[in-house]
């Protein structure tokens, strides 16, 4: 699997869609700061993660099949319908009906939607 790198000099991603807009703004606009006081704080970042640093799924996230799971990292991982069908030694057409499922469940059309919704749902380990 592909791994980025997490460390100092990395970036954080925030979801924009569950922020109101005045959050949104101040954000963009720089207008913030650290507190360790959470009554105090207006946005709570926290991370997804579980025993051994295994994202964990948010609870909203949809329910898939071990092989929507599975067809889901080889996506992630930019194989080809082909080459995963190869992989998994399933027909093309498997692969895709799996893969259309995926988008569904998803709520997204392509791919490349597919990965980025699934790593913001804490679907992906990287």
């Amino acid at each position: 699997m592909k791994t980025r790198d997490e460390g100092p000099g990395g970036i954080l991603r925030i979801y924009r869609g569950g922020l109101d807009e005045g959050v949104r703004r101040a954000l963009e606009e720089g207008r913030w700061e650290w507190t360790d006081d959470p009554g105090e704080a207006d946005l709570e970042l926290r991370p997804r993660s579980g025993p051994q640093g295994r994202s964990v799924p948010d609870p909203g996230a949809p329910s898939l099949t071990a092989r929507e799971r599975e067809i889901l990292e080889y996506l992630a991982d930019g194989w080809s319908n082909e080459e995963i069908a190869d992989r998994l030694g399933l027909s093309l057409a498997t692969v895709k009906y799996h893969a259309g499922s995926l988008y569904r469940a998803l709520g997204v059309g392509r791919r490349t939607e597919a990965v980025r919704e699934a790593r913001v749902l804490g679907l992906l380990d990287w």
